[in-house]
């Protein structure tokens, strides 16, 4: 089933589960915030082509619905407001309205195939317990870690990308074994 989202385009990459703070002052944000309030989600996706702030910019394909769970207004006339990741989508479609704000029709990937954490990983995940999150799956740690490590827009955008919650767990130890020094234990 298709559905419309009104989209965010960044230079950042929002995985399902995580969080972002963003910090809002185009019009066209401003309304696409009125619309969807605290129960319809907006479409964050990174930038292809363009930039954050001014003509309409092309996003890559795949993004990340995103809900907002904290709003607060600035003295400057700006909104401050966090969100949280949910489903990751595939855009079909754009339309660019008259005042730049994008809209998609997009259809929603599948969720993640309950995938369990590999023995020798689960103290990594068990770490992230004593943040507050119990990650029991593969596919979850692996989003977690990409947003703690210091990867790439393109790696981040290749493991939003891949459906197989193992893939995206090796490529995340792949890059863990190839970037022994940029990293703390």
């Amino acid at each position: 089933m298709n559905t419309e989202l009104a989209l965010f385009p960044l230079n950042q990459v929002l995985f399902p589960g995580g969080g972002t703070p963003l910090r809002v002052f185009e019009l066209r944000y401003r309304r696409l915030l009125e619309e969807c309030g605290k129960t319809h989600p907006f479409g964050l996706v990174r930038i292809r082509f363009g930039q954050e702030v001014g003509d309409a910019a092309f996003p890559f394909d795949i993004g990340c619905a995103a809900y907002v769970v904290q709003r607060i207004a600035l003295a400057d006339g700006s909104l401050a407001i966090e969100v949280v990741g949910d489903r990751r989508f595939r855009i079909l479609s754009l339309r660019v309205e008259e005042d730049g704000l994008t809209r998609a029709s997009v259809e929603w990937l599948p969720p993640d195939p309950r995938v369990a954490i590999p023995a020798h990983l689960k103290p990594v995940a068990d770490s992230f317990s004593e943040c507050g999150e119990r990650l029991e799956d593969a596919g979850a740690l692996a989003w977690r870690l990409a947003e703690a490590l210091p990867m790439s827009l393109d790696e981040q955008q290749d493991l939003l990308e891949e459906n197989d919650p193992s893939q995206r767990l090796h490529r995340v130890k792949d890059w863990l074994l190839r970037h022994p020094d940029d990293f703390v234990a």
